[in-house]
């Protein structure tokens, strides 16, 4: 009688976990903002960004810039801000980010701003790939230009002469200073002194 009862609730929890995974979207959700994008800082990588930003004419995907960002690069620099949830890297950053475009705004929150820094006009986009819309989301790929996957990621586009073309010349930057040198004074002043803006 013992070992029916055991074959009945092991058949039991063996319905009630397909149902649970067929009517539910659990599954999918927690790979899409866990799984796909990994915090980099959750992996324990950690890794340190370069004393120099490495910019480059041609996109990760070799897709073309999406409409937003030239449209933009017109009458300034497009500073992306990719984040997610789950990730305690971009937790760390945002505080740095919002300081240095004099922003306020929530982790889950979409937001842009236009915001005059060193004589420049950029365009910031806060990107939270777990809140935004297609349009946005369907950049991160294109500018992951070390094929990373990782967040925090921090893409800065300008214009640049390709022999004599004037194009979009971006870079990105992932992570965060690295556990021996990360402050909010010096991520700042990191973020302040890239010479390519």
């Amino acid at each position: 009688m013992i070992k029916i009862l055991q074959i009945i609730g092991i058949i039991i929890t063996v319905i009630g976990f397909v149902g649970f995974m067929t009517t539910t979207n659990v599954y999918s959700q927690v790979q899409k903002e866990v799984v796909e994008v990994l915090c980099l800082s959750c992996l324990k990588l950690d890794p340190t960004l370069p004393a120099e930003a490495d910019f480059t004419f041609n996109t990760a995907t070799d897709d073309p810039h999406p409409d937003f960002v030239l449209d933009n690069l017109s009458s300034g620099i497009v500073f992306l801000h990719y984040s997610k949830d789950a990730c305690a890297g971009c937790d760390v950053m945002l505080p740095t980010i919002q300081e240095l475009f004099s922003a306020e705004y929530g982790k889950q929150d979409m937001f842009q701003k236009q915001h005059l820094f060193n004589g420049s006009l950029i365009h910031y986009y806060y990107i939270n790939i777990d809140h935004t819309i297609e349009t946005y989301e369907e950049t991160f790929p294109i500018y992951d230009k070390e094929n990373i996957e990782g967040l925090p990621m921090f893409t800065i586009v300008t214009l640049f002469y390709d022999h004599g073309t004037v194009r979009p010349y971006y870079t990105s930057l992932y992570g965060t200073l690295g556990p021996e040198n990360d402050t909010p004074e010096k991520r700042y002043s990191y973020l302040t002194i890239l010479k390519d803006w």
